[in-house]
């Protein structure tokens, strides 16, 4: 994607919808904090940017404990998570992506097009997705906003798992997210499947079920790049905080072929 993550450990959206944690994220190894998800500008308050005064801070700085490293790391990348307007119908919800990356990319390191619930197809969304590659290339930054989508767990685990993959990225994404939401048992295998028919050019993310090493250990070994976690980030400080420094030291590692 172009983007260096500090780690591969990512909070998922739906638990710092916007943003308190991208200043101090670095005190808990997190690589990446994704607020939303998001709908519209007007409707909802702003997500909180990026800080761009520092691009390095001590963990001891954050007034939070540094347990996952005592010497300076790069702060989270902000992935701004966008999903469309639940009263909107679809035609319409290219319109108001757009409208939203418009008002809030300037604080984003990149955006995660989630189709939500309700989305008609898997084609429909990749036409809204090329739609929108084509589109972002006109945004005034200094570097090309990335682009990753959001594939629900019925959609990986769907037999054309691979040619949909494909057309998402042939419409322009530079990342996957692989939902496992009901489908734990398989996320590996899915994951090597779609690393052996996509190459390394495009990032894999991985969510659902990541509560354990051994569990990021597999989902890493199999091809994914970033770990998303989000039931494994609520529960006691004492165990969360250990639990995310062990899966932030984790590295993504090489895999078996075939």
């Amino acid at each position: 994607m172009g983007l260096a993550f500090p780690s591969p450990l990512v909070l998922a959206a739906g638990l710092d919808r916007h943003g308190a944690l991208l200043q101090h994220g670095a005190a808990l190894g997190l690589g990446a904090v994704e607020t939303g998800s998001h709908w519209t500008p007007g409707g909802q308050p702003a997500p909180m940017s990026r800080p761009r005064t520092s691009r390095r801070t001590a963990a001891g700085q954050s007034g939070m404990r540094p347990e996952c490293t005592a010497a300076a790391r790069p702060l989270p990348l902000h992935g701004l998570s966008l999903v469309k307007p639940p009263a909107l119908d679809w035609p319409r919800a290219g319109e108001a992506i757009r409208h939203a990356i418009a008002a809030w990319h300037r604080g984003a390191d990149y955006v995660v097009l989630n189709p939500g619930r309700g989305c008609p197809s898997a084609e429909l969304f990749a036409d809204l997705v090329a739609a929108l590659a084509a589109w972002r290339e006109r945004l005034p930054r200094p570097t090309p906003l990335a682009l990753v989508v959001k594939l629900p767990a019925s959609w990986v685990e769907a037999d054309r798992r691979i040619e949909l993959a494909r057309r998402f990225v042939g419409a322009g994404a530079d990342g996957l997210l692989l939902s496992a939401e009901g489908a734990i048992a398989t996320a590996s295998v899915r994951i090597s499947q779609l690393a052996d028919a996509l190459g390394p050019s495009t990032s894999l993310m991985s969510v659902g079920g990541i509560d354990s090493v051994p569990v990021a250990r597999a989902r890493l070994r199999a091809g994914a790049s970033l770990l998303h976690v989000h039931r494994a980030a609520l529960g006691s400080e004492r165990r969360v905080r250990s639990l995310l420094c062990e899966l932030a030291a984790l590295r993504p590692m090489p895999r078996s072929m075939g």
